[in-house]
């Protein structure tokens, strides 16, 4: 019996070393929710930064042009891969050719005021350029110089990098965004990418929320000149309808129109452009990232809707308005209940979470609407219960909180006290246990039958001795008479 209690007692120990390792591994929420409001993007992915819990999502995994959110993976690309910000870059034809080429997608590129030649640029400039003013041409002065002379080759990394962020719908045609159809992405996969710059790459993101920065003269410009953030949702001007003093970065990345080749391989078919964004806020201790893609260029009359901006800020006061941490369970909280039998001091385990749940959940959502599913795992007899001994902290099962279909949070179910093996009732069930068992009847018939034949013998055996006695009896009786 020692023996059962020291293997029992190491049983517990691996156990809770289990628990602690699931519980860890099961922290983070997800949980979709459908905002009230009308909304101008195609597209748009939400996260609370905080939890990692989705809040509003469509279409997240359907196709789009990224438009100039592209030069945020150029942005990735070049720094990671050059040392020195303070690096010199060559500016050559290769990295304006193609804005004087054939494709009229390419004419009237944004540009930061780069001149083919000038010898004072750096890298800093460079990625100022091409975040805050959106500069096409620096993102094709980066491409020369970190792919080594090839433009190519660095798209080439722009794509492998994609890969190794986790990307799985995007692939890059270039450093800019300007229209290709092999320039592509989805809200979802801009998320990892801007998620990525937000966790690693801070120097990025101080870049996308600045406001105004100063570039090197060169001959279009004889003295240094101020180059100004196209974000209008972080630029707190007078008569910026679309600043919120809550938002931060990261990029804008839109199209008033494009062209596509028709049949014959003209530039004819045009395309109604859109507008994209990805950008951060932050409120009262909570953090969101948001993408919205393919919302309209134009309105109906043809002007600049800027409905990116309006859907931005509509989603972010939407969250910090409607949503709330709620504490949705804690570890005391009894779930479940599991038989258990020769149990010492108790027939019931009683069953609690491994851990307090807290996610965001809209402020008129009733918790009770969040589905339980209980999932027993422990091992269990014909009764349905569980043997006795069970160790406080045991894992006994599992616990999924669902809303609405959707899975908010799994962990443990763990037991709430210890409950320790009756020795009386174990000794009983062995005993009865073995009365049952058919070697054990055998055994029971064969000493009755061994009784019986003995009880028989003896009965036999006290006749014939009987028998013996009276007829010594006679025998003495008739030589007497003689």
């Amino acid at each position: 019996m020692q023996n059962i209690k020291i293997s029992a007692f190491f049983i517990s120990l691996l156990l809770i070393f289990t628990f602690a390792a699931e519980s860890l591994g099961n922290v983070k929420a997800s949980a979709a929710f459908t905002p009230d409001i009308e909304l101008y993007s195609d597209a748009y992915y939400m996260v609370n930064l905080d939890l990692g819990t989705v809040v509003a999502a469509k279409n997240e995994n359907v196709r789009c042009y990224p438009a100039s959110i592209t030069k945020l993976m150029t942005a990735v690309v070049a720094y990671e891969n050059c040392s020195d910000l303070s690096m010199p870059m060559k500016v050559t034809y290769d990295a304006t050719n193609e804005f004087w080429g054939d494709d009229p997608n390419k004419y009237g590129a944004s540009a930061c005021g780069i001149a083919v030649g000038q010898t004072n640029l750096t890298m800093k400039d460079c990625l100022y350029g091409l975040i805050i003013a959106s500069g096409c041409e620096a993102g094709n002065v980066i491409g020369y110089n970190i792919g080594k002379g090839s433009i190519a080759a660095f798209v080439e990394m722009m794509n492998k990098k994609a890969k190794e962020i986790g990307c799985t719908g995007t692939h890059f045609g270039n450093t800019h965004g300007l229209w290709q159809e092999d320039n592509y992405s989805t809200p979802y996969d801009l998320f990892l990418i801007a998620k990525y710059i937000y966790d690693k790459l801070p120097e990025l993101v101080e870049i996308a929320n600045t406001y105004e920065y100063v570039m090197p003269e060169n001959e279009y410009n004889p003295n240094p000149y101020s180059i100004y953030n196209v974000n209008s949702l972080i630029n707190n001007i007078s008569g910026n309808d679309y600043y919120y003093e809550y938002a931060n970065g990261l990029k804008t990345g839109s199209m008033g129109d494009y062209v596509t080749k028709d049949a014959s391989g003209e530039w004819t078919v045009q395309h109604e452009g859109f507008a994209n964004i990805v950008s951060t806020a932050s409120q009262n201790g909570f953090n969101y990232l948001l993408v919205c893609c393919n919302a309209p260029y134009h309105d109906a009359d043809g002007n600049r809707l800027n409905a990116h901006f309006k859907d931005s800020k509509a989603l972010y006061k939407w969250a910090f308005k409607n949503l709330e941490m709620v504490n949705v369970i804690d570890e005391n909280t009894v779930v479940a209940h599991v038989k258990v039998d020769m149990g010492e001091n108790s027939d019931v385990a009683i069953l609690k979470p491994a851990g307090a749940f807290s996610t965001l959940l809209p402020k008129d959502l009733d918790p009770q609407v969040i589905e339980q599913k209980v999932t027993i795992t422990a091992e269990r007899n014909d009764n349905e219960a569980v043997v006795a001994p069970v160790e406080k902290g045991q894992i006994m099962g599992t616990l999924e909180l669902k809303l609405d279909g959707e899975t908010l949070w799994t962990t443990n179910l763990v037991a709430s006290q210890s409950i320790a093996l009756s020795q009386f009732e174990y000794t009983m069930r062995m005993i009865n246990s073995i009365f049952g068992k058919w070697w054990f009847k055998l055994c029971v018939v064969s000493l009755a039958v061994l009784i019986i034949a003995d009880i028989v013998l003896n009965t036999i055996q006290k006749a014939r001795i009987a028998k013996m006695e009276a007829r010594k009896a006679r025998k003495a009786n008739i030589r007497s008479k003689w």
